[in-house]
């Protein structure tokens, strides 16, 4: 997406780096005299913004927790995995066993500033038992302004190397390693070992650019894709048995909603229960918090170890758009994989306060704003009959935009899957779906077009406050998901699958159609002729004609991967107007600038948003 004109003064920038670059040359290295947490917490206390905490070999127990307010560097001791070619931790000789408790992070850091970066590197942090109970070891919270948020890097951690984490010994409260909420930056070369059941990341952006909370104004404003702007996960080693990163549960000082997530050059290894790589929620089961504004996922290798199934291999869109492409998944467990990503509006059926189900009725969505038909149901199960109804077959599931039924009786809500002259069935593949009719039940049909923060949407209108207002739906714009050049094997359902009509193929999202089995283009026309879906091969094979919102991958564009890694580089054009092509899509600079030493020193300027050029 191309970013609107700048708002930085370019004297304020400069006077910004000349005060960065004096405190940089007065950074200092604080040496704790041991791994107690006494010792790391006052020297912790002595360091300001860009110096660095160094603490020692050995082993200890923290029975609480660390406190950082500032963008220091704090580091154990060891030799760190760093670059393209490697995967994982390093060697780790700083080992923090975490007693801390169910209630209280073993490092915490609270209101780091905007224009200062957080680094931790270098530990082993093992649960003090498979059975305590305990929380996400770390927890990142920032303080977003207009100008950005704040940065942080987390490399080279070792979760549980010796006595696996598990969310069930270790409680739900330490399913996730680190927990973020407003910031950026990336984390990278870490390592959950085999046998643990817990995810790497829980991020948020509630006040994404310093406005308001539960991530209403990250829906409010444009897509941010191959920027700064997100936080990165790449060069990670890690066994997950659920995904490795979800967007709906806040660290301490920081809130839930809106994340902007990006997992790259990770190798995955899917235990029994695994679904996605990157995963967001939407507007169900956390109530009031919007759900994952957008996700990237490339040049993942991910394997399915569990002959159970690993259901999508590389993405969920609960809500939210994104870009998927490049992944690698295989099966050493006998299983095999449904899908390489999907899609879910699990709003067909919950009824989250404030939102209420996605069926005709919420104010939130985009709705008809009639009440079709009404009557009384003579069968109970999931299909309804009325006798006195002469409906026409199929009239209920147009392509796209599905009718729903309401039990006006007991108070729930469905999306009609079918229907003959007096029947019709509804939706039952969502997860959350237990509802059911009883004779005797009455019901409405009603109709919503668009949920609102379904996937395949994008920036819309701004809402705040614990009950937002109802004036108007949130009218979030069409902004489809693109997937391509994935390789699965096996794959049984095909690239992307969804649970509801009303997202749909060339329009919500695009795909190469290939089951796992991709194929460049050979020719301008062949195997992708610019009607449908997606295609990539090189520049000089892009169709000539294109029907618009179809997108093509240019492999040989783009010089943004500077990591000799072998996956090349790319850049996807979209069709903008028939037959015109444009740049859309850019991934971000690969491997992270804050990997390679600049920033990871403190206090340095976010990312400049709102730039008028097109990445290249």
């Amino acid at each position: 997406m191309v970013p609107g004109p700048m708002n930085t003064k370019w004297m304020s920038v400069t006077l910004l780096l000349s005060v960065l670059s004096l405190e940089a040359a007065h950074a200092a290295t604080h040496a704790a005299a041991s791994c107690n947490l006494s010792d790391v917490q006052s020297a912790v206390s002595a360091a300001a913004a860009g110096d660095t905490v160094t603490i020692p070999a050995g082993t200890c127990t923290w029975t609480s927790g660390l406190s950082i307010s500032s963008g220091i560097t704090l580091t154990g001791s060891g030799t760190a995995n760093a670059g393209a070619s490697t995967f994982g931790s390093g060697t780790l000789n700083t080992v923090i066993v975490d007693d801390a408790g169910s209630s209280n992070a073993l490092i915490g850091v609270t209101g780091l500033p905007y224009g200062q970066t957080f680094t931790l590197a270098l530990l082993d942090i093992e649960p003090e038992s498979s059975g305590a109970a305990l929380v996400s070891p770390i927890q990142l919270a920032g303080t977003c302004t207009s100008s950005g948020c704040p940065s942080i890097r987390v490399d080279n951690i070792g979760f549980g190397l010796t006595t696996p984490w598990t969310e069930g010994g270790n409680g739900a409260p330490a399913d996730w390693m680190i927990r973020t909420d407003n910031v950026f930056g990336v984390i990278d070369h870490n390592t959950i070992p085999t046998n643990s059941n817990v995810e790497l990341l829980n991020a948020n952006l509630s006040a994404y650019l310093g406005v308001g909370g539960y991530g209403d104004n990250s829906w409010a404003k444009p897509d941010t894709f191959g920027t700064a702007s997100a936080l990165y996960m790449e060069n990670n080693d890690l066994y997950v048995t659920q995904g490795a990163n979800d967007c709906d549960t806040s660290p301490g000082g920081g809130g839930i909603g809106g994340c902007r997530v990006v997992g790259r050059y990770n190798h995955i290894t899917g235990g029994a229960g695994f679904f996605s790589v990157v995963y967001v929620h939407g507007l169900d089961t956390d109530g009031r918090p919007q759900g994952g504004r957008q996700m990237e996922a490339y040049g993942n290798t991910v394997n399915c170890a569990t002959s159970s199934g690993c259901d999508y291999g590389v993405a969920s869109f609960r809500s939210g758009t994104g870009f998927v492409f490049g992944n690698t998944l295989t099966s050493t467990g006998g299983g095999f994989y449904d899908n390489i990503a999907g899609i879910y509006v699990y709003r067909s059926v919950f009824t989250a306060t404030p939102w209420g189900a996605c069926g005709g009725s919420s104010p939130y969505d985009i709705n008809d704003g009639v009440v079709y038909y009404s009557g009384t149901t003579s069968t109970g199960g999931t299909t309804l009959t009325d006798s006195s109804k002469s409906w026409t077959s199929g009239q209920f599931t147009p392509n796209g935009a599905p009718y729903s039924v309401y039990d006006t009786t007991h108070g729930w809500w469905a999306e009609i899957a079918s229907n003959t002259s007096t029947t019709l069935t509804i939706q039952t593949s969502i997860p959350e779906q237990t509802n059911s009719f009883n004779s005797g039940d009455s019901y409405q049909i009603l109709r919503a077009t668009v949920c609102a923060d379904q996937a395949g949407r994008g920036a819309g209108n701004y809402v705040s406050g614990a009950t937002p207002s109802a004036a108007s739906a949130l009218s979030q714009a069409l902004d489809p998901i693109y997937e391509w050049d994935d390789s699965a094997s096996p794959i049984y359902h095909g690239n992307i699958s969804t649970d509801t009509g009303r997202t749909i193929a060339n329009r919500d999202w695009y795909t190469d159609g290939s089951n796992g089995s991709p194929q460049a283009q050979s020719s301008p026309t062949s195997p992708f002729n610019g009607t449908s879906g997606v295609g990539f091969g090189t520049l000089a094979n892009r169709p000539a004609t294109c029907t618009p919102q179809v997108g093509y991958f240019a492999t040989d564009q783009g010089s943004w991967n500077t990591s000799g890694n072998g996956f090349g580089n790319g850049v996807l054009y979209q069709c903008t107007a028939t037959n015109t092509w444009s740049v859309h899509y850019t991934p971000y600079t690969y491997p992270h600038p804050l990997t390679q030493g600049n920033g990871t020193t403190g206090a340095t300027p976010g990312a400049p948003t709102n730039l008028t050029a097109t990445a290249k």
